[in-house]
């Protein structure tokens, strides 16, 4: 728990201190026992997930820059999905503490949860912009909306389809493939959801800026031409 992580970093802090300034300030002091040993093992998993997720970010960034043509989109949509994880990692950590009786979440939950998240998210995104630039039409709003609508059957399909496949894991009875399962499964429902909307709010909000700043210039230009 993190009670006795934070206990166990207590005791070896004051070791230290006690041996900085005694016979035994330059020997090597080590702390043995279950909770060490899982301390340490937190401590390297929570590393390799800061790299991962670090790596993980800035190529599924690049890959949508080169997918989108847009700096904005790929933002917005990295945004979603973290918000989606972290909205995710809530929900699970509430299911487990009110369903399973567990109130934390296992170690590895956060880092694989994030791999899948992340991974699948991205997915639905891309096939959303794609299918958004294949589109002939004219106005954005419209454009969007067609894009949605086309794809909308095939994402709700897969997100049910792996949704039915990660539930296979809670029958398993380990805590961590429970919990993993269900990070994914609120996962994808919160992707269904918001991503159309976060797009769709995207695309409205630059149909908008398009307009204002036309009409801005137009403006401009026919004060110019009044004034001469």
């Amino acid at each position: 728990s993190d009670t006795t992580s934070k206990e166990l970093k207590t005791i070896q802090s004051d070791m230290k201190a006690k041996l900085k300034h005694g016979p035994l300030k330059h020997a090597k002091v080590a702390v043995g026992g279950q909770t060490s040993q899982n301390n340490d093992l937190r401590t390297l998993a929570n590393g390799d997930f800061g790299r991962t997720a670090t790596i993980m970010t800035i190529g599924i960034g690049i890959a949508l820059i080169v997918v989108t043509e847009s700096i904005l989109q790929p933002l917005t949509i990295i945004g979603t999905l973290l918000l989606a994880y972290e909205v995710s990692l809530g929900i699970t950590r509430i299911f487990s503490r009110l369903v399973l009786g567990d109130n934390m979440l296992s170690w590895n939950t956060p880092f694989f949860t994030f791999i899948m998240l992340m991974a699948l998210g991205v997915d639905y995104s891309i096939f959303l912009m794609i299918r958004f630039k294949d589109e002939p039409m004219p106005d954005l709003k419209d454009k969007m909306l067609n894009a949605a609508t086309s794809i909308g059957t095939v994402v709700i399909s897969a997100a049910i389809i792996l949704s039915g496949t990660f539930a296979a894991l809670m029958p398993s009875g380990v805590t961590t493939l429970i919990q993993v399962a269900l990070g994914v499964i609120f996962g994808l429902i919160i992707l269904v959801i918001i991503l159309p909307l976060t797009l769709s709010a995207l695309i409205s909000l630059t149909t908008w800026h398009n307009k204002r700043m036309v009409k801005v210039k137009k403006t401009k230009e026919n004060k110019e031409a009044a004034e001469a």
